[in-house]
């Protein structure tokens, strides 16, 4: 059997950190094969991505990947939960694979207990959270101040990024990924200079500085997306909306279509003026992304609805067979390309979604 190693990811971009990561995370699971899961064109905290998906693929394969699938936009485009979730169901196509991620924390089994935690929520959190809620708090800060005055062990942990994801990771694994194993990978303060979070690196850029240190020998960033572009695509696909399709845009809730519509925002900018403290920055840009799609709730509850799909968007040809075989042999749909997916597929209008999305990050280019 193929022992097989995952990690999910966004590459926006690629640098040395990640490099570093795979590399890890192949060599102390002993892996055949080195699997990444990749979000196309639009990141988890809205962001359009800095070069397109079969670049960013590319850069993975070079730095030691075997094959890099699509996460699907519905997915990418979503809350922690959410993201997890449907990495977690795409995943569940390999069948028996090991998940790395990278973690404050390097130990597995404290955060097996938060996510343990977490799964069974108890009803004194359950009160303290619907309590934050109403006072206007985000889901996400809700349930931090909740577990602050329960569980401050489990909370502290989940102060830090990468730790919310993996916990995250986790709990979907009980939904989908029922012979998954973790592998944790610490992330930690490094004295090098040669490493630099994405964040950081886009900012450089933006600035028309030098971030070749940072980055592989094979990440090329002469040419990359103009958020400008997207940021005026956006704007005006938003404007353009009534409150009652707004209504149906994925991310929108409680009356927020109404504060939209009625807004004046003119710009990115001022759109991201409403923010609030349900309504976090990561969230209003979700909410841009997704309206600028078309992604819908109906589209959520299909995606739902549906086994898992994906497709391939690099792979090395030595485990090409192999891979491809497992993932066809799958309940899910596996598509070499997405023009393999028929138009009366089930998961089609979920396809069109993904493509529609590449087509907006080409136009920024």
């Amino acid at each position: 059997m193929l022992k097989i190693t995952a990690v999910i990811a966004e590459y926006n971009p690629f640098h040395n950190g990640h490099l570093k990561q795979l590399k890890k995370a192949k060599r102390e699971t002993n892996a055949d094969a080195l699997v990444v899961v990749m979000s196309s064109s639009f990141t988890q905290h809205g962001d359009l991505c800095i070069a397109d998906r079969y670049t960013r693929a590319n850069w993975a394969i070079q730095a030691g990947a075997d094959l890099v699938l699509e996460l699907p936009t519905v997915y990418s485009l979503s809350t922690a939960k959410g993201f997890a979730e449907g990495a977690l169901k795409t995943l569940s196509m390999l069948g028996e694979y090991t998940l790395s991620f990278g973690t404050e924390s390097d130990e597995i089994e404290d955060l097996n207990m938060a996510a343990e935690f977490m799964r069974s929520e108890s009803k004194d959190v359950s009160n303290l959270l619907k309590g934050y809620l109403s006072e206007g708090y985000s889901v996400a800060k809700s349930r931090t101040l909740a577990l602050d005055k329960i569980r401050p062990d489990v909370s502290n942990m989940l102060k830090s990024p990468n730790n919310i994801l993996a916990v995250e990771y986790m709990k979907a694994g009980a939904a989908y990924g029922g012979k998954v194993q973790y592998h944790s990978v610490e992330r930690k303060p490094d004295d090098d200079k040669k490493f630099m979070s994405s964040t950081k690196i886009r900012n450089l850029i933006a600035q028309n500085a030098d971030v070749s240190p940072f980055v592989p020998p094979f990440v090329d960033l002469s040419t990359h997306a103009n958020i400008d572009k997207y940021n005026v695509i956006s704007t005006y696909a938003m404007k353009a909306m009534s409150a009652a399709q707004l209504k149906e845009i994925a991310n929108i809730s409680e009356g927020m279509e109404n504060r939209i519509s009625q807004s004046s925002f003119n710009n990115m900018d001022e759109f991201l003026g409403l923010t609030s403290k349900r309504y976090t920055r990561s969230t209003i840009k979700r909410i841009a992304a997704s309206a600028t799609l078309g992604l819908t709730k109906d589209l959520i509850d299909l995606a739902n609805e549906q086994p898992p799909y994906c497709t391939a968007l690099a792979f090395k040809p030595s485990k090409k067979k192999a891979l491809f075989a497992l993932l066809a042999q799958s309940d899910g749909y596996f598509f070499f390309k997405h023009s393999d997916c028929e138009k009366d597929c089930p998961v089609r209008p979920l396809v069109d979604l993904d493509e529609k999305a590449a087509k907006i990050q080409k136009l920024c280019i």
